[in-house]
Protein backbone atom coordinates (compact mmCIF):
# COMPACT_ATOMS: atom_id res chain seq x y z
CA UNK A 1 0.00 0.00 0.00
CA UNK A 2 0.85 3.32 -0.56
CA UNK A 3 1.74 6.13 1.78
CA UNK A 4 -0.78 8.07 0.05
CA UNK A 5 -3.34 5.79 0.33
CA UNK A 6 -3.02 4.62 3.80
CA UNK A 7 -3.67 8.38 4.66
CA UNK A 8 -6.84 8.28 2.92
CA UNK A 9 -8.25 5.33 4.29
CA UNK A 10 -6.92 6.93 7.72
CA UNK A 11 -9.29 10.54 6.76
CA UNK A 12 -12.09 8.00 6.02
CA UNK A 13 -12.12 6.36 9.25
CA UNK A 14 -11.54 9.10 10.90
CA UNK A 15 -14.70 11.06 9.31
CA UNK A 16 -16.79 8.02 9.52
CA UNK A 17 -15.68 7.88 13.36
CA UNK A 18 -17.06 11.71 13.81
CA UNK A 19 -19.70 10.87 12.04
CA UNK A 20 -21.42 7.73 13.36
CA UNK A 21 -20.46 9.83 17.08
CA UNK A 22 -22.42 12.80 15.84
CA UNK A 23 -24.97 11.23 14.58
CA UNK A 24 -25.43 9.04 17.74
CA UNK A 25 -25.51 11.97 20.27
CA UNK A 26 -28.28 13.26 17.52
CA UNK A 27 -30.08 10.58 17.74
CA UNK A 28 -29.77 10.69 22.12
CA UNK A 29 -30.62 14.48 21.84
CA UNK A 30 -33.94 13.72 19.41
CA UNK A 31 -34.59 11.04 22.49
CA UNK A 32 -34.49 13.29 25.03
CA UNK A 33 -36.58 16.43 23.30
CA UNK A 34 -39.36 13.73 22.32
CA UNK A 35 -39.89 12.80 25.99
CA UNK A 36 -39.63 16.16 27.03
CA UNK A 37 -42.28 17.12 24.32
CA UNK A 38 -44.29 14.14 26.13
CA UNK A 39 -44.10 15.25 29.44
CA UNK A 40 -45.21 18.59 28.11
CA UNK A 41 -48.11 17.77 26.54
CA UNK A 42 -49.15 15.36 29.22
CA UNK A 43 -48.91 18.77 31.78
CA UNK A 44 -50.95 20.50 28.84
CA UNK A 45 -53.61 18.00 28.86
CA UNK A 46 -53.51 17.99 32.62
CA UNK A 47 -54.15 21.89 32.44
CA UNK A 48 -56.81 21.56 29.75
CA UNK A 49 -59.14 18.91 31.67
CA UNK A 50 -58.72 21.44 34.63
CA UNK A 51 -59.81 24.14 33.38
CA UNK A 52 -62.63 22.53 31.64
CA UNK A 53 -63.62 21.23 35.21
CA UNK A 54 -63.39 25.43 36.10
CA UNK A 55 -65.64 26.29 33.58
CA UNK A 56 -68.35 23.91 34.17
CA UNK A 57 -68.38 24.66 37.81
CA UNK A 58 -68.66 28.33 36.63
CA UNK A 59 -71.38 27.86 34.24
CA UNK A 60 -73.31 25.61 36.73
CA UNK A 61 -72.53 28.34 39.47
CA UNK A 62 -73.88 31.05 36.92
CA UNK A 63 -76.16 29.43 35.75
CA UNK A 64 -77.57 29.30 40.12
CA UNK A 65 -77.27 33.12 39.77
CA UNK A 66 -79.41 33.42 36.80
CA UNK A 67 -82.07 31.77 38.04
CA UNK A 68 -82.21 33.81 40.76
CA UNK A 69 -81.60 36.81 39.17
CA UNK A 70 -85.27 35.91 37.40
CA UNK A 71 -86.98 34.84 40.97
CA UNK A 72 -85.82 38.88 42.05
CA UNK A 73 -87.04 40.32 39.38
CA UNK A 74 -90.22 38.13 39.03
CA UNK A 75 -90.51 39.20 42.43
CA UNK A 76 -90.06 42.80 41.94
CA UNK A 77 -92.06 43.10 39.01
CA UNK A 78 -94.92 41.32 41.75
CA UNK A 79 -93.97 44.26 44.17
CA UNK A 80 -94.30 47.04 41.74
CA UNK A 81 -97.57 45.87 40.56
CA UNK A 82 -98.81 45.57 43.83
CA UNK A 83 -98.01 48.94 45.14
CA UNK A 84 -98.77 50.88 41.97
CA UNK A 85 -101.68 48.85 41.20
CA UNK A 86 -101.20 48.74 37.38
CA UNK A 87 -98.52 46.54 35.15
CA UNK A 88 -94.82 47.78 34.44
CA UNK A 89 -94.43 48.27 30.86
Amino acid sequence: MTPELIGILAVGAALAGLIFTGQRNLAQRISETNQRIDRLEARMDSQYRWMEDQFSKLDGRLRVVEHGMARLEGLLEGLREAITGRRAA
